[in-house]
């Protein structure tokens, strides 16, 4: 037996075994704020994936679930409700609540292994059969059906739904380069399985296609029965019904009655009856609505937790490093016309070593945090994730260490002189501020500390939607500070970064244009042997460390905080792909 067989037939049994106890126990549990997901995996061709059952490992010990109650939490900024003609994370969250994926990722009751961090199971997929690498079948489970509203009125979801979805995506999605790999889609006669063919070989496919970026599935009849439908409601075969959006103050839906979904006594899933989620930007006025009871769950800033703790004393405090890079990025004609200062890759090795990344964990969260490397994330689990400060990374390792006297060397050798030079920072002043507690802090340290090795910098605040329209898009020049989203699978990152704008980069911020590393991310992501893919995948983090085409910069720690009333909820460690709806909520109830 090959590895790649022995390592998907493990994760297949593994799957099996938990099935079989559980009886199609629920997947579940959440944040309304960001709560956490899972591992990776791919799979051999020639076989196939049984449907995965919803699993509630460590529910037992919680009691039994109490079907009732509306769940109160909290959201920062509403940006659309249209989950395809969104870029943003944002409305893909709010998106979770009501649509459905084909797959979706293994989520479990508590803590979730580290090694089963986003391994993508079925969702509306009852199984998927992979004849051969570049064609997945999908058959569908028979009972899932479109909310009972008009005007979809509770039909069944059948294979040209989602041929239907795909080509809407392939049409106006801004993330479309994310499936770009695929060539066709098409509906068996009868509606029960749906094709996928590929352009070529993509081992990552079940990942993306679980990407809650992607493919969220759609009615037709709803889509089409106003120009406004879409941005005005939600309709789709998820566990919740949409049910108002009233700008800057709250969003909200009910529990759908029909969802597809059981535990393992046959109750019905969602157990809540409702999630209703206030449009609260202050942080402080978040933590007074927790302390009196009016919110269940919240995110809270790491500068205001001892504030949680003395408010709320009885709360249930979780951690955890979310998937979320956090970087510098430089000017595009830094790499298009070869423009000093940072077209010298020693001023950029030296950028990174003018970082002590220790302390901006220690500034940013009690708990610390781990360090990103380029262009993975710590947060992304240790099958993917190679850590800058291991002896694997090799001898770009040295770049990663807190070194001002040899980053001011690099800069004097690169630039001539005393090595000392301006540079303006852009970034955004708003949103990622709330959102994204630690961001803030550690924006505010970087110009200190640059400053230490020579580098003065000119902050350039931007509101988050000119930053996001212009300066994310490469429009700016000097450097910027910010975050990149949640990406799904590995391959997201290294495409979407790396890859010409017009060949898939969406998110080459800086333009980087290095056709050696765009040929080997090819070469890599079109293997189907999961070691061999791993092993590509560290050799590519090592070069692109070396070359530190983006600076990495921290991932700390984050927290939610939680009622001790609320139970069934996942992964209070690990990730997130902020489908808070389909792989947080289902299993949430309130206890006493």
């Amino acid at each position: 037996m090959d590895q790649a067989t022995s390592y998907w037939d493990r994760i297949v049994a593994q799957r099996i075994s938990r099935r079989r106890a559980l009886q199609m126990a629920a997947i579940g549990g959440a944040s309304a704020g960001a709560i956490a997901v899972v591992g990776c995996s791919s799979k051999k061709s020639g076989t196939s994936t049984p449907a995965a059952g919803t699993p509630t490992a460590g529910a037992a010990a919680q009691g039994t679930p109490k079907p009732g109650g509306t769940l109160h939490g909290t959201v920062s900024l509403v940006l659309g409700l249209d989950p395809t003609k969104a870029a943003t994370f944002l409305t893909h969250a709010l998106a979770s609540y009501s649509y459905s994926r084909l797959m979706r990722f293994k989520t479990v009751i508590g803590k979730l292994p580290d090694d089963e961090w986003y391994v993508p199971e079925p969702e509306v997929a009852a199984k998927v059969e992979t004849p051969d690498p570049t064609t997945y079948i999908f058959t569908l489970r028979p009972d899932v059906h479109f909310q009972n509203l008009p005007p979809a009125n509770g039909r069944q979801l059948v294979a040209s739904d989602v041929v239907y979805s795909f080509e809407r995506y392939r049409a106006i999605s801004p993330n479309k380069a994310d499936l770009d790999m695929v060539d066709t889609v098409t509906a068996s006669a009868d509606g029960t399985q749906v094709t996928f063919k590929l352009k070529q070989p993509f081992g990552l496919f079940l990942n993306r296609i679980a990407s809650f970026q992607d493919l969220w599935l759609l009615n037709k009849e709803f889509v089409e029965s106003s120009p406004t439908a879409m941005d005005k409601g939600m309709l789709g075969s998820g566990p919740f019904m949409f049910t108002k959006y009233t700008p800057n103050v709250e969003i909200a839906w009910v529990k759908n009655p029909d969802y597809f979904e059981k535990d393992a006594s046959g109750t019905r899933l969602p157990y809540l009856d409702g999630v209703n989620l206030a449009i609260i930007t202050d942080q402080n006025q978040v933590l007074s609505q927790f302390a009196a009871g009016a919110l269940d769950t919240i995110s809270v800033p790491p500068k205001l937790l001892a504030s949680l703790q003395s408010q709320s004393p009885s709360a249930v405090i979780d951690k955890a490093p979310r998937n979320i890079l956090s970087f510098l990025y430089f000017q595009p004609t830094t790499y298009t016309a070869n423009k000093p200062p940072f077209a010298d890759e020693r001023v950029r090795r030296g950028m990174s070593m003018a970082l002590d990344r220790a302390s901006l964990l220690s500034l940013a969260s009690p708990d610390g945090g781990v360090w990103p490397n380029m262009p993975i994330n710590g947060g992304f689990g240790k099958s993917w994730w190679l850590n800058p400060q291991g002896s694997q990374i090799g001898s770009a390792g040295q770049y990663y260490k807190y070194n001002v006297a040899e980053a001011k060397k690099l800069f004097q050798a690169a630039l001539g002189g005393n090595g000392t030079f301006s540079v303006p920072m852009h970034f955004s002043s708003t949103v990622y501020t709330t959102i994204v507690p630690y961001y803030d802090t550690v924006r505010q340290a970087l110009p200190a500390m640059l400053k230490d090795a020579g580098v003065s910098v000119q902050e350039v605040p931007e509101e988050y939607g000119n930053y996001i329209a212009k300066t994310f898009a490469g429009q700016f020049d000097g450097m910027a500070f910010g975050l990149e989203s949640v990406f799904s699978d590995i391959a997201a990152y290294w495409t979407n970064m790396f890859y010409p704008r017009n060949a898939g980069g969406g998110r080459n911020h800086s333009s980087v244009d290095d056709t050696q590393l765009n040929a080997n991310i090819q070469k890599m992501l079109a293997l189907s042997d999961m070691t061999q893919l791993h092993t590509q995948n560290f050799d590519l983090q090592k070069y692109t460390s070396d070359h530190m085409y983006y600076v990495p910069v921290v991932t700390p720690v984050e927290y939610t905080a939680r009622s001790p009333k609320l139970k069934g909820v996942v992964n209070t460690t690990g990730p997130t792909t902020y489908a808070v709806g389909t792989e947080g909520a289902l299993t949430i109830w309130f206890g006493s």
